[in-house]
């Protein structure tokens, strides 16, 4: 029987914490307005996580510049004709189309953004499924991700969240360079990111936007703006479209400790 409820009666890092305790396998599913994530465990640890429909099939590994599409062909067909359990992330590292490291990397990446930002969701109905694996034709971790290190980050990033925040107060403002007429620009020591970041700021841009187009999370963009913005190289404009708020962390209420106690119970003894 699946365990169902809402995070907004029992918090994320609290249920992700009892899957690692537990060492726990299963599909965990999670939605909130036009969201859905899909997380699979093995033993307690996240061994793939998908945000879109796109993200469960090979198809991303070709996104991400990892294989090209004759290769993501090529693998279907050998899997076709493993056994049962054999991966599609085994078969490519088999072939040699990509290293284990190489997958590990960007797939981790990938993995940390949608973990994290599930952290800044108010609320979201979940569904874990015992013992339900991924696909055959998911793009799965080589090494699957320890729980504990992805609980830590995601609450630390709740508490930048609220500093962030208050500067940038919705992921959907324009964000433009600061005009200095009369001043000299400043000697940037930036990171490869930040430049990649700034380069996407010209006026039109929302931080959303930017974060999309440099496949990052609306944190990590967010959080370099902010820096941009301390330093008076930026200035956040208006807000150019109302549609999605969910980005927006709100402080969350007060978990109601008797349903927290029968969903500890119920995925005990599962």
């Amino acid at each position: 029987m699946a365990l169902v409820g809402n995070i907004r009666d029992f918090g994320l890092s609290d249920f992700l914490y009892l899957i690692d305790r537990g060492d726990k396998s299963g599909t965990l599913q999670l939605s909130h307005l036009r969201e859905k994530v899909l997380l699979c465990f093995a033993q307690g640890k996240l061994l793939f996580a998908a945000q879109c429909p796109a993200d469960q099939q090979g198809e991303l590994l070709v996104q991400l510049g990892l294989i090209n599409a004759l290769q993501l062909e090529q693998a279907r067909q050998q899997l076709r004709a493993q056994p049962q359990g054999a991966t599609l992330t085994w078969v490519i590292i088999s072939r040699g189309f990509a290293s284990s490291d190489q997958l590990q990397h960007a797939l981790q990446q990938h993995t940390e953004q949608i973990v994290y930002n599930l952290f800044s969701w108010p609320e979201g109905e979940f569904r874990f499924e015992q013992n339900q694996p991924p696909p055959p034709d998911a793009p799965t971790l080589p090494r699957a991700l320890s729980v504990d290190r992805l609980i830590i980050e995601g609450v630390r990033r709740i508490d930048e969240w609220g500093e962030i925040r208050n500067r940038i107060p919705s992921s959907d403002l324009v964000v433009r360079l600061v005009a200095l007429p009369d001043q000299p620009l400043p000697k940037l020591q930036l990171s490869a990111e930040e430049w990649r970041v700034m380069a996407r700021i010209n006026g039109s841009y929302t931080l959303a936007e930017i974060a999309r187009k440099n496949q990052r999370s609306e944190f990590d963009i967010c959080r370099i703006v902010y820096g941009f913005l301390t330093t008076g190289l930026v200035e956040v404009g208006g807000k150019r479209t109302a549609d999605d708020q969910s980005a927006i962390p709100v402080e969350l209420p007060r978990i109601k400790r008797a349903l927290v106690d029968r969903i500890i119970n119920r995925l005990k003894s599962i």
